[in-house]
């Protein structure tokens, strides 16, 4: 299962896909991005229709959801 992992200091905004099988992680980092927005950029480039991917936002897993 992939994870979209998003975390914010304040000023940038770090996110990227992670995976639970092997602990491979791939992410980024944007200027005042909110974490909405990168959520968002993360879900709809790396997650297909009808995967599951799990949440987690400033190191707090949020859930388990379906892309529809």
């Amino acid at each position: 299962m992939k994870r979209v992992i998003v975390r914010s200091d304040g000023r940038y905004t770090h996110h990227g896909i992670g995976y639970t099988e092997h602990d491979g992680y791939a992410g980024t980092m944007d200027n005042r991005w909110s974490l909405k927005m990168a959520t968002a950029y993360e879900v709809n480039r790396h997650i297909q229709l009808g995967e599951q991917y799990q949440l987690e936002v400033n190191d707090v897993i949020k859930g388990t959801f379906t892309k529809e």
